[in-house]
């Protein structure tokens, strides 16, 4: 039996009801909504699925017509749809939301025999995650564009992905960048050792995140702090312009520099200011700050003196405890005089000006006493040599003025005396008397002469012989060196003449004379040379005088002050200007002054050895 072509397998067998039913069976598990329409629009079935989320029931089922059953969906898109499928036999898919059921549907309409299946899902949950997503996603996008610091990605090819506002403002010289290559718009971040290239190939090769700061020359010129954080598309930055706050960093740097260079200075100027400065704990009255000249003032280390109380260190000086505590009270202590012995320098009194000033808290209180001292022991002591000069000078000039008025009747009595001596028949016992009163009466001469020319200044230099000078100094001293047991040897050897002020040599060996002899005060033996001889230093001919005893000598300590004005070891008996005067002289002179001493129990004494040029 031959079947005409075309019509082979054309009929379609109605389907036994065993496999029908399993087909419901199965349509019923499924997860998808599945209803058919017919013609007139009636549901004919309805899967379970589609019972629940289309809220029919077994009574919607052929009876009422979609239209009927969900008027909503009247003149919307959705009826466009299924009229189009059913008109036009072809499948069509639709998303809508249905109101009244507030669900979100995704709807495929295929064109069946009968009329049309609707296959479609509920959808709602997806769509609600995904509007939260793109909420998400615009909050997001409102946070990025809001925040100060700049946000950009980069793919794995070094090309720009997005940039946020601030990102598109930092990098606004070069236009737009997305989409552009990083390192082809900022080649000046590719030199040796840029931390740019360093940080990002390590984040991108190394997928560990980097935290760096450099500098972007121009067209930036910026500071930049970044974040390089790898993502699965490349790289995510996070950068900010601190340019600002570098640039604060720097100026506070230079300031602080200037201020610890300000601070230095001051302290510099503190620790060496010639004024002893000081502070006190007002309570326990003890050093706190002190510089060197207030350490060197009291005879100790600055470390010795700091928190140490004043009356541990000035014992001897009750006045400035006083004071202090004046200061203390909150009463200023201005230009007061003080003076007395410290430990470190016994039997030396020395004298200070003071100023103690009170140093308040913001509560008023007294925190502190600032202390500024100078020390006035040298000026106190050149008033009291000056007023001793006055007192020698005014004893020189009337002791000029009595050899002047001794001068005449001297010449009288020598005058008569030597009548006497020429009278004839004078007895020899008389003559011997007489010629003895004339020796004497031409030594009182000799002294009083001497006495004149001390006082006298010279008003140019001379030529003199060593032996003549010394010989009148020697006279000054003869009684003294007889009532001391002094003996007096003196060696001039062929010493030539030289030129000099005559009466400032002459003080000068009178005070070396003098010196000696306060050295001998239990008898010895002065010994003066005077010979030619030549400076070694520089080559000049002249003179060397030296004047040696044999008395107890100098310490170490007075040989190194000896030349220091008002130094003396003669206590009220000394002004200590004697050497100082005779070193001055020394010098005006050209010439040299030099000692050397020794206390040795045997072999003590002092030799001064004075050379003076033939022509200064």
């Amino acid at each position: 039996m031959n079947t005409p072509p075309g019509k082979m397998g054309s009929e379609i067998r109605p389907l036994p009801a065993s496999v029908v039913a399993n087909l419901i069976q199965v349509a019923d598990t499924l997860s998808d909504a599945i209803v058919f329409l017919d013609r007139e629009w009636r549901i004919t079935y309805a899967n379970a699925r589609a019972h629940t989320v289309s809220r029919l029931s077994a009574f919607d089922l052929n009876s009422k017509t979609h239209w009927e059953l969900f008027p909503s969906t009247v003149g919307t898109a959705v009826e466009q749809t299924y009229r189009f499928v059913m008109e036009e036999r072809q499948e069509r898919e639709i998303v809508f939301f249905y109101e009244p059921f507030q669900v979100w549907i995704d709807m495929r309409a295929i064109p069946i025999d009968d009329g049309i299946a609707l296959h479609y899902r509920d959808i709602t949950a997806l769509k609600v995650a995904e509007a939260n997503r793109d909420l998400a996603a615009q909050r997001l996008q409102q946070v990025l564009a809001a925040t100060t610091d700049a946000i950009a990605s980069l793919d794995r090819n070094w090309n720009f992905t997005y940039v946020n506002r601030r990102a598109a403002e930092l990098l606004a010289p070069s236009g737009n960048v997305v989409g552009q290559n990083i390192w082809e718009i900022y080649p000046d971040a590719l030199y040796e050792g840029s931390p740019f290239v360093q940080n990002y190939h390590e984040a991108m090769e190394l997928r560990e995140p980097r935290r760096f700061e450099a500098y972007y020359p121009e067209p930036l010129n910026l500071w930049f702090k970044v974040e390089a954080h790898p993502s699965e598309e490349g790289l995510i930055l996070f950068f900010r312009d601190i340019t600002e706050h570098r640039l604060f960093e720097e100026q506070l740097r230079q300031q602080q520099t200037e201020t610890e260079r300000q601070r230095m200075e001051l302290e510099a100027v503190y620790r060496t200011a010639p004024i002893g400065l000081a502070l006190f704990d007002p309570v326990t009255l003890r050093i706190t700050r002190a510089n060197d000249a207030q350490a060197e003032f009291i005879g100790l280390p600055r470390e010795q003196i700091l928190g140490k109380a004043i009356a541990e260190i000035a014992p001897a000086i009750p006045r400035v405890l006083e004071l202090l505590t004046l200061a203390a009270s909150g009463h200023p202590v201005r230009n007061q005089l003080v003076g007395g012995e410290l430990p470190g320098a016994p039997g030396h009194e020395r004298y200070w000006t003071v100023n103690y000033l009170p140093v308040y808290a913001l509560d008023g209180s007294v925190e502190a006493i600032s202390s500024a001292a100078i020390e006035v022991t040298q000026q106190i002591k050149s008033e009291a040599a000056l007023r001793q000069s006055e007192k020698l000078a005014a004893v020189g000039r009337l002791a000029s003025s009595i050899s002047h008025e001794i001068n005449n009747p001297l010449e009288a009595v020598t005058n008569l005396v030597y009548l006497a001596r020429m009278h004839e028949g004078l007895p020899a016992e008389l003559a011997s008397y007489l010629a003895s009163a004339q020796s004497e009466l031409s030594r009182v001469s000799q002294i009083v002469t001497q006495t004149l020319r001390f006082h006298r200044q010279s008003v140019g230099s001379s030529w003199v012989s060593a032996g003549p000078l010394i010989d009148s100094v020697l006279d000054l001293y003869h009684g003294r060196f007889a009532n001391s047991g002094i003996k007096v040897e003196t060696f001039y050897e062929a010493a030539a003449p030289f030129r000099c002020f005559e009466n400032d040599i002459r003080q000068v060996l009178n005070n070396l004379v003098a010196n000696a002899v306060d050295a001998m005060r239990g008898g010895g033996r002065l010994t003066i040379r005077a010979r030619n001889a030549f400076d070694s230093a520089t080559g000049a001919s002249g003179i060397r005088i030296s004047i040696g005893d044999n008395g107890h000598g100098m310490s170490r300590e007075t040989q190194r002050r000896m030349y220091e004005p008002f130094f003396t070891t003669r206590d009220l008996n000394g002004t200590g200007l004697g050497l100082w005067i005779s070193s001055e002289i020394v010098q005006r002179h050209q010439g040299r002054l030099a000692a050397r001493s020794t206390q040795d129990p045997i072999r003590h004494g002092t030799v001064f050895t004075l050379f003076l040029p033939r022509e200064p």
